[in-house]
C-alpha cells in the first residue's frame, strides 16, 4: 500500500511524493515523474517492483500531485523551482538508502531531465541511474527557448499559461504524430493509457509561465561541454525510450546521450529503443519487458 513521504530542502520547501514499500526488498528504486502527472500515476509501476524485491519512492515535483493545492492549480513553479527539485532528489535518495540496501534513481521525460542535473551536481549518491523518455543534445534550442521565457514572463504573469511557450515546449509532440486521434496520441499506444490521462484532472494541465522560465533555464544547462564533464565516471546508467516518442526524437536524443556518456568515460551505459513503442513506456501495451530490462540493471549493478 502507497505511504505518503515528504522531503524538506535547504530553503525550507516541502515536497510530498508517495511509497511504496515491498516484503523482503534487496533495493530501492526512487522516481522523479514527468511533466503534467503526478506520482500515485506510478502505482502500478510500484506494485510491480513491489512483488519483485524492490521498494519504490517517487517524488511530485513543484506543483503537481500532492504539490499542488488543485488540479486548477497546477504547475505553478517558485522562483528557484528547477534547481529546487533536483536538490529534493538528493534528499529523496538519501531518504530511500536509510535501509542501507543499494538505492537507484530514474526521472521518466521531465523527471529525467532533473536527474540528468542531478548527475552534474551530486556525485556517487547512487548505485545506478535510469533515463526514461529522456531527449539530449539540444543545448542550444534550449538556451533560445529561455532567452523567449525571460523576455514573455515577469513578476505579474508568473503564474499565468503562457500559450507562445506552451505550444513552442510541447506542441509539436502532437503534431508528430499523423494519425493521432487525440493531441495526447504522442504518449502511448496503448489507447486505454491515452484516454485515462485525458480523463485524469491531475494530467495534462497547461504549465504557467513561470515553469517554462524555469524549466528551460535548467534544460540551457543540462547539456553543456562545462555541466557533462562533472558527472564523475563511476556513474552507471540506463537509458530507455521509445522508437516512435518525440520527445527523444524517434531515438536521435537517447543516442546522443549514450554516445556523450560513454565519450565521458562512464562506467556502465546501456541503452534499450523500443520499437513499437512512443513516449510513455511504462505504460505501453508491452511495458513489462521495458520494467524486465530496468530490474536486470538493478540486479547487475547490485552483484
Amino acid at each position: 500500500m502507497a505511504q505518503e513521504f515528504q522531503v524538506r530542502i535547504k530553503n525550507g520547501d516541502i515536497l510530498k511524493g508517495w511509497r511504496w514499500p515491498a516484503e523482503h526488498a534487496t533495493a530501492n528504486l526512487t522516481i522523479m515523474t514527468g511533466m503534467n502527472e503526478y506520482a500515485l500515476r506510478y502505482d502500478g509501476v510500484a506494485k510491480w517492483f513491489n512483488e519483485h524485491g524492490v521498494n519504490v519512492w517517487c517524488l511530485d515535483a513543484y506543483g503537481q500531485g500532492r504539490n499542488a493545492a488543485s488540479p486548477e492549480l497546477q504547475e505553478r513553479w517558485p522562483l528557484g523551482a528547477y534547481k529546487n527539485n533536483v536538490e529534493a532528489l538528493r534528499v529523496m535518495v538519501f531518504k530511500a538508502a536509510a535501509n542501507g540496501l543499494p538505492t537507484f534513481l530514474m526521472g521518466h521525460s521531465m523527471g529525467s531531465f532533473m536527474v540528468q542535473s542531478f548527475m552534474e551536481r551530486f556525485h556517487n549518491c547512487t548505485s545506478g541511474i535510469i533515463l526514461c523518455g529522456s531527449n539530449g543534445g539540444q543545448e542550444a534550442l534550449m538556451r533560445t527557448g529561455y532567452r523567449m521565457a525571460r523576455a514573455l514572463v515577469h513578476d505579474w504573469n508568473w503564474f499565468e499559461t503562457n500559450e507562445t511557450l506552451q505550444n513552442m515546449g510541447v506542441g509539436g509532440f502532437a503534431k508528430a504524430i499523423k494519425d493521432r486521434a487525440t493531441d495526447y496520441d504522442w504518449l502511448s499506444y496503448n489507447k486505454e493509457n491515452v484516454q485515462a490521462y485525458i480523463d485524469d484532472p491531475w494530467c495534462g494541465h497547461d504549465n504557467t509561465g513561470g515553469f517554462w522560465k524555469e524549466f528551460m533555464g535548467g534544460l540551457s544547462k543540462v547539456w553543456s561541454s562545462k555541466e557533462l564533464k562533472k558527472i564523475s565516471q563511476s556513474e552507471k546508467v540506463l537509458i530507455i525510450a521509445g522508437q516512435d516518442d518525440p520527445v527523444g526524437r524517434m531515438g536521435k536524443g537517447p543516442k546522443w546521450l549514450c554516445k556523450k556518456y560513454n565519450a565521458l568515460g562512464l562506467s556502465r551505459v546501456d541503452l534499450k529503443i523500443y520499437p513499437g513503442m512512443r513516449h510513455e513506456i511504462l505504460n505501453e501495451t508491452d511495458k513489462e519487458t521495458v520494467y524486465r530490462d530496468i530490474l536486470t540493471f538493478i540486479q547487475a549493478c547490485t552483484d
